[in-house]
């Protein structure tokens, strides 16, 4: 009998562990099966509440981001950066809709430490959506909830202090201007400031530098602003600006001396119009020929070359522009041959993937207009102060808004000049070498080794030794050489 009751005991104390074991581990069996709504009923308190509310949050937001890449941030001083990377597949109204799915799950599970990181990202989405007043409540009320470490405080101080830019502040200001698309002022647009002399950049860049925000004029004003020398930044949505392009102020810049207020307005106006030749149109034959309309108050124009560059795959990675010539074009049109173009290799350049793939410029390998490349080209109207008025250029950030596109027909390409424009350069270099001393198979075999194909430097002395084996050098042949030549002894004498 007493052996029964030990075991039945035991079998009792046995299931009491077992059930405490078991309960203690359910809130990690409900996580990882994907029940949250239940481990949050049962267990609000566990550690796996806070991944339970932030998956939750993921799987609302999980087909768009904040918005922030629907701005671009235009620079007085010339160039032009997007203020995120954002997935923005969704339209205005769809991320209208997860943000009423977040907030329903803000007022579900309440204003707690644990809703740090949801109330954060709500926040932002209500910035980049313009519900102002909403963002900033929500920015305030995350200091009263706690759970700072889950978030860049840093950057909550940034938004609150754009936020609050927008109310009356006392004082004198240190700076003021009014931005303006066309003849209408821009209301809650974006304006940064840069100091001149700081080479760096970040992306997004809103929140690295003092910002402000226009009012319904287009109005902005900076204050307390140490007294330097700094450049102008405008962030407004992209389509605001499609067709209209930053002119140049009379200085790119502006001085702040901290004794009276500085002024400075920014401009877009309507772009310059290329005309020919259009997107996706295939050039044959020697010649180019550009042509586009007259731009009032212009007195002549310049020329520009876009290089799209593609990873291995032909996935679009970004552009490089160069200019087309140096000529100052008085008219509405230039006309270029293919072939005495090709002879200018100095567009240099080397990038590293993430994966570390390295790609150089091809242009840089096979000539300005290579034969199989696509190009964009723009057009930009100077006074007769040399000012910059206006550029068919607009600002882009993706592919498809490049325009116009050209294409150079591939006549007369070489397997060895296929392979470099796919960036196979192993491949590519045993195609040249097999051609023997074919003047453009050792060009480009001289400009591979010079810049390598590698992380490494390039080795000079190598591409000296094809560039002498060239039978017909050329005026650009010859300045390479004298360059190589040079490098090399330099390089004797350290």
């Amino acid at each position: 009998m007493r052996l029964r009751v030990r075991t039945l005991a035991g079998m009792l104390v046995t299931l009491l562990l077992l059930g405490w074991f078991g309960y203690k581990e359910l809130p990690s069996f409900l996580y990882h099966q994907g029940y949250y709504q239940a481990l949050l009923q049962w267990f609000p308190n566990d550690n796996y509440a806070r991944p339970a509310i932030n998956r939750l949050a993921m799987d609302i937001t999980n087909q768009t981001g904040r918005g922030e890449s629907d701005y671009i941030f235009v620079k007085s001083s010339g160039g032009a950066s997007s203020s995120g990377t954002g997935n923005t597949k969704l339209g205005l109204q769809e991320r209208a809709d997860v943000i009423d799915k977040l907030e329903k799950l803000l007022a579900r599970y309440g204003h707690t430490e644990q809703m740090t990181n949801v109330s954060y990202n709500l926040a932002l989405m209500h910035f980049w959506m313009g519900n102002w007043d909403r963002a900033e409540s929500l920015l305030h009320e995350i200091d009263r909830m706690g759970g700072e470490e889950w978030i860049s405080r840093e950057e909550q101080k940034a938004y609150l202090a754009i936020l609050e830019s927008r109310h009356a502040q006392k004082g004198e200001a240190s700076l003021e201007g009014v931005v303006r698309i066309g003849d209408e002022p821009v209301p809650n647009a974006f304006v940064m400031l840069q100091r001149t002399d700081d080479s760096t950049y970040y992306s997004p860049p809103l929140t690295h530098y003092p910002a402000t925000m226009t009012d319904e004029n287009g109005r902005y004003r900076f204050y307390g602003i140490d007294s330097g020398e700094y450049d102008v930044a405008v962030g407004v949505r992209t389509e605001q600006i499609s067709g209209y392009y930053m002119t140049e102020s009379e200085s790119k810049s502006v001085v702040i001396d901290g004794m009276a207020t500085a002024g400075h307005d920014v401009l877009f106006v309507p772009q310059v119009i290329a005309v020919s030749p259009g997107r996706k149109e295939l050039i044959q034959g020697d010649e180019l020929r550009l042509r586009w309309k007259p731009y009032e108050g212009a007195e002549y124009y310049k020329l520009n070359i876009s290089y799209l560059h593609r990873d291995r795959n032909g996935k679009y990675t970004g552009s490089t522009t160069t200019a087309l010539s140096d000529h100052k074009y008085t008219g509405q049109e230039a006309v270029f041959s293919i072939r005495e173009r090709n002879r200018d290799y100095n567009m240099y350049g080397k990038s590293y993937g993430q994966d570390g793939e390295v790609t150089l410029n091809t242009a840089g390998l096979l000539g300005m207009l290579y034969p199989g490349g696509e190009f964009a080209w723009s057009v930009d109207a100077y006074d007769e102060h040399d000012r910059k008025l206006s550029s068919s250029a607009g600002y882009f950030l993706h592919e498809d808004a490049i325009t116009p596109i050209f294409r150079v027909e591939d006549n007369g390409v070489s397997e060895g000049d296929r392979l470099v424009i796919a960036a196979r350069y192993e491949e590519a270099i045993a195609a040249y070498t097999l051609e023997g001393d074919n003047d453009h198979a050792l060009r480009v075999l001289a400009r591979l080794a010079d810049q390598g194909i590698g992380k490494e430097d390039g080795n000079p002395a190598e591409a000296l030794a094809y560039m002498e084996r060239i039978q017909e050098p050329g005026e650009s042949d010859k300045e390479f050489i004298n360059m190589l030549r040079e490098r090399i002894e330099k390089k004797k004498r350290v």
